[in-house]
């Protein structure tokens, strides 16, 4: 799975103009139909519909779902969703006051606060490393006391 562009639109003219590369060989990724129509859930219970484009490489072969940047991979919740949950987890509350903030499952919310913590360093690193690139004088956010505060 690839995240893309959030408009539609652009999403269907970048393969269809060659201007993705496939991430395992780096050819050029053509058109090759639509994923399975999806329901997300968006900020206050909205329900999206999303039909995302496949891509199919020019050389290797594979197929891969362009997803919009609204989604997160293998999650029925936009990123906006997730997102919210993961600052109310950052500031020390546990999943089960997360979820009842926007109205999930508990369960739904632990795996986000799970998968998150447990990648929250790499996370960390990797905006650390694009805030230096970016900014001319950065200014680094100070240690919140734990990894999961520090990724959000």
């Amino acid at each position: 799975m690839l995240i893309v562009d959030a408009d539609a639109a652009s999403v269907e003219r970048q393969p269809q103009a060659g201007r993705l590369n496939c991430p395992s060989c780096t050819a050029v990724l053509a058109p090759w139909g639509h994923g399975r129509p999806r329901e997300v859930r968006g900020d206050l219970g909205a329900r999206l519909s999303v039909r995302p484009r496949r891509s199919r490489c020019s050389a290797c072969g594979t197929t891969h779902v362009l997803l919009p940047q609204m989604m997160w991979p293998r999650r029925a919740d936009t990123a906006e969703v997730i997102g919210a949950g993961l600052e109310i987890a950052a500031q020390g509350m546990g999943h089960r006051q997360v979820a009842a903030h926007p109205g999930l499952a508990d369960g739904t919310v632990r795996g986000w606060i799970r998968r998150s913590r447990g990648r929250s360093e790499e996370v960390r690193r990797h905006f650390t490393v694009a805030l230096v690139a970016l900014a001319d004088d950065p200014v680094m956010p100070d240690p919140s006391g734990t990894p999961l505060g520090d990724a959000v």
